[in-house]
């Protein structure tokens, strides 16, 4: 933005070189308008001063939202691990199943469609001796 406060020097040099007589209406209108430029150009110097700090500070606030972010759904990402996808041999419809339901019973769980309300036997392949019908590995 210096060069706005050069072109403003170089109107004041030009005005310094025509050789007004400083009491004529014409000397001090010119003047009064190079004074008011140079006010307008010390603004504007202090509006991009004010919006590069605003640039720095929006730039930071992006920063620790995307960490947030990450922290967020990173945290979502695993609990969706957790569930296992089981598609309704009636109905096709797919349901999560929380994994440790799954494993609360011995060898065998039902689950109940909440769509069509059929009801899916899953059976772990656990190798156990409970008496389930899973087979048992020797």
């Amino acid at each position: 933005m210096n060069y706005l406060y050069e072109r403003v020097s170089y109107l004041k040099g030009l005005l310094d070189g025509m050789d007004l007589e400083k009491t004529t209406k014409e000397s001090r209108l010119f003047s009064e308008i190079i004074t008011v430029l140079d006010e307008f150009a010390e603004a504007i110097n202090e509006l991009n001063d004010d919006l590069t700090d605003v640039d720095e500070y929006v730039e930071l606030m992006d920063e620790d939202l995307t960490a947030l972010e990450d922290d967020l759904y990173e945290d979502e990402d695993e609990e969706d691990d957790f569930y296992e996808e089981i598609i309704c041999p009636e109905c096709g419809e797919v349901i999560l199943v929380d994994e440790e339901s799954l494993l609360e019973d011995d060898c065998e769980t039902e689950i109940t469609c909440p769509n069509c309300n059929h009801v899916i036997k899953i059976m772990d392949e656990c190798g156990c001796d409970c008496g389930c019908s899973c087979e048992t590995e020797e």
